[in-house]
């Protein structure tokens, strides 16, 4: 799906995250209990899918002082999608990763407030019919919302996906443009401001652009 607003994820972290210039006489935060993402095990049923978090990655894009992108992710997504095509992907923020320990730091206790929302959550709908009826290697486009809940405050995104069948029990969903993620909308500009002043910048973008590869197994 692609976004044509500003509006998952979360992922509004990006513009923010690259903000924060690492300071090396802060000590590390003590890392705040998450949900368990581990691979779930059990079996997925018949019609439904379930990510494949190890062949996954959601992606976002920080802007500051209105020139400068970086590139970071999440490493701890998880997500299913039933048998009706009910989509549901959840987001661990303690999982964000910036390159810079300090700055993920940062992003965790200034800007996602981890303590009080460990995760971010999106909702959407596919058509499993069609979906399940494309040949391997065929692919369909979907035009959609998305409803993200993050930092306490749940929005609707537009978006443009790409649900490509790679074999008879695995499809692969991908963002065909960026979903914009408007920080001001999930009550965050205060914490893209801190962070701004703390790493002494002038401007971190509340736009953020978020990707997306997720790969499914199922029936």
């Amino acid at each position: 799906m692609t976004s044509r607003h500003p509006g998952l994820i979360a992922l509004l972290t990006a513009a923010l995250l690259a903000a924060c210039s690492p300071g090396a006489s802060e000590p590390p935060a003590p890392t705040v209990p998450a949900a368990d993402t581990a691979q779930d095990e059990r079996p997925v049923e018949a019609g439904a899918w379930r990510l494949d978090s190890a062949n996954s990655r959601l992606s976002f894009t920080s802007i500051k002082n209105n020139t400068v992108t970086e590139v970071h992710h999440f490493d701890e997504l998880s997500g299913t999608v039933d048998a009706d095509g009910n989509a549901t992907l959840q987001i661990v923020l303690d999982s964000v990763r910036t390159g810079i320990d300090i700055r993920d730091q940062r992003l965790r206790e200034m800007l996602f407030e981890t303590g009080r929302f460990a995760l971010a959550t999106a909702q959407l709908s596919v058509d499993p019919a069609a979906s399940r009826a494309l040949p391997p290697g065929a692919h369909l486009r979907l035009r959609t919302d998305v409803a993200l809940d993050l930092h306490g405050l749940t929005n609707r995104l537009p978006a443009e996906l790409r649900i490509t069948r790679l074999d008879d029990r695995t499809w692969l969903v991908t963002s065909e443009q960026p979903l914009v993620v408007d920080a001001t909308r999930f009550g965050l500009i205060n914490g893209i401001d801190a962070l701004r002043q703390v790493a002494g910048l002038q401007a971190i973008g509340s736009g953020i652009p978020v990707t997306l590869t997720l790969q499914f197994t199922g029936g």
